[in-house]
């Protein structure tokens, strides 16, 4: 294990300090945990004939909460096997609390009210802004397990996206998807087609594939007002050195570079299925042989294992988009150390947080939504125990390829190791979703894009 070698020690010197004895799981529910009470010693001491010796107290074991997004039964089941695993072979008694991501915020404002918040948590990019960017997130905590995991294994924009804007890591890395375009390796092959991965491909691609009068449509990528159009475009905009914000903050929404990229983004849009087109169109036109090239996340990837094997044969994936630079989009789901913990409770949420990225562990956890949940540590997307999965094992050597697609994951919010959660002003009012309907709809992109920026500086004003 690499870095904080002396802290890590220190941690686990804590840890060793925990006492032993029976632990109880409570899974599932909001309350305080009704922990393990650890036995006394018991030294014999009456029997000793010495008075020397005096009887003390094992010191209570730390007691963490756990909270977690994973609310589908099946895998609840999965972490509860994962969390008494590791309360067996370590000191510290876990509740387990599910939490939907739509309650998230009202449960951790609550939470911070009543001083209850977790010592841990799985959740997504935008709670883990929050919470860093306000204080309640331990940086130090985050870089022990980084360091002991080992900071080489992880893929680098996967900690990129977990980077605090005044240095080190707000949260750990735990998985994640990506979206990049699949497409019929034998219908690329059959018309001398490239791969879709630089701008020129793409649109080389669309223009040969297209054939409305045949019902078949050259591309599926987001054009209506909906987030699958702005995860679409992301990786556009980012592959031309596009940003919504500079580094100060500013929006700049209006650059030359995003007016290409939108330019770019609708003359795709020509090829597409008429009408505005969402994640739907293009699950239902790749799985019935209406495209051969789609862009959407690796959550498909069930989907075409379900169709059949012969056409996950035929399908391959690439992460990212190339233009001026390489880019791609995803989404990362992190472990999260709260500050408001004790020094035994962060010590043993450390200690669960390595545990749960290590070996069989890890690997069970990614199993329990193969192609939604996706390694984020190199060793483990090539290893052959997370391939060993019904799913997984049917897409063979492209499991390794998409992984490698956190390499250079990006998203709007994100700049030189700056994060702006102001993006979420953004988003939620669709601005950027907006844009993309907008110009594919046969717009001006200069004048889109200046109308969009404008709107953009309103909302963060707000």
């Amino acid at each position: 294990m690499s870095g904080n070698s002396a802290e890590n020690t220190n941690r686990r010197n804590v840890l060793k300090a925990l006492a032993g004895g029976s632990t109880v799981l409570l899974a599932g529910c909001t309350g305080s945990s009704g922990g393990g009470e650890s036995s006394t010693s018991e030294g014999d001491s009456s029997d000793s004939g010495s008075d020397s010796t005096e009887k003390t107290d094992a010191p209570e074991p730390a007691e963490i909460s756990f909270w977690t997004t994973q609310t589908e039964n099946e895998r609840q089941q999965a972490i509860k096997g994962i969390v008494s695993d590791f309360q067996s072979s370590h000191d510290p008694s876990m509740e387990m609390v599910a939490v939907k991501e739509d309650d998230l915020p009202s449960q951790i404002a609550s939470a911070r009210a009543s001083d209850t918040l977790p010592a841990v948590a799985e959740w997504g990019l935008g709670p883990m802004q929050k919470l860093g960017t306000g204080g309640l997130l331990s940086k130090e905590a985050a870089a022990n397990v980084i360091d002991s995991i080992g900071r080489d294994k992880f893929y680098e924009g996967a900690l990129k996206l977990t980077e605090a804007p005044e240095g080190g890591n707000f949260a750990v890395p735990f998985h994640g998807w990506l979206e990049g375009f699949w497409y019929s390796e034998s219908t690329f092959e059959e018309k001398g087609l490239d791969a879709p991965t630089t701008w020129d491909s793409i649109l080389a691609a669309a223009e040969e594939l297209h054939n409305p009068d045949e019902n078949q449509f050259g591309i599926v990528i987001g054009t209506k007002k909906t987030p699958f159009a702005r995860q679409c475009f992301t990786p556009f905009a980012r592959s031309n050195g596009a940003r919504v914000f500079n580094e100060d903050g500013e929006i700049v929404f209006d650059s030359p570079e995003m007016v290409e990229a939108l330019e770019f983004y609708a003359e795709l849009a020509q090829y597409t299925p008429p009408g505005k087109d969402t994640w739907k169109t293009a699950n239902n036109t790749y799985l019935n042989d209406q495209c051969q090239l789609i862009m959407y996340s690796t959550y498909i990837m069930d989907d075409i294992v379900g169709k059949s094997q012969s056409l996950v044969d035929d399908t391959a994936f690439s992460s990212y988009i190339e233009n001026e630079r390489r880019s791609s989009f995803g989404q990362i789901v992190t472990l999260n150390l709260l500050s408001s913990s004790s020094d035994k409770e962060r010590a043993a949420a450390e200690s669960f947080a390595e545990y749960a990225l290590t070996g069989d562990q890890y690997v069970e956890w990614l199993h329990m939504a193969p192609g939604g949940m996706n390694a984020v540590l190199k060793p483990t997307a090539q290893s052959d125990a997370y391939q060993d999965n019904e799913t997984l094992n049917a897409w063979g050597d492209t499991v390794a390829d998409i992984s490698q697609g956190f390499e250079n994951i990006e998203r709007f919010g994100y700049v030189n190791g700056k994060s702006f959660p102001k993006l979420g002003n953004i988003t939620n009012k669709f601005l950027i979703a907006e844009a993309v309907s907008r110009v594919t709809s046969g717009e001006d992109a200069q004048t889109v894009a200046s109308e969009q920026a404008e709107k953009m500086r309103q909302a963060i004003s707000e």
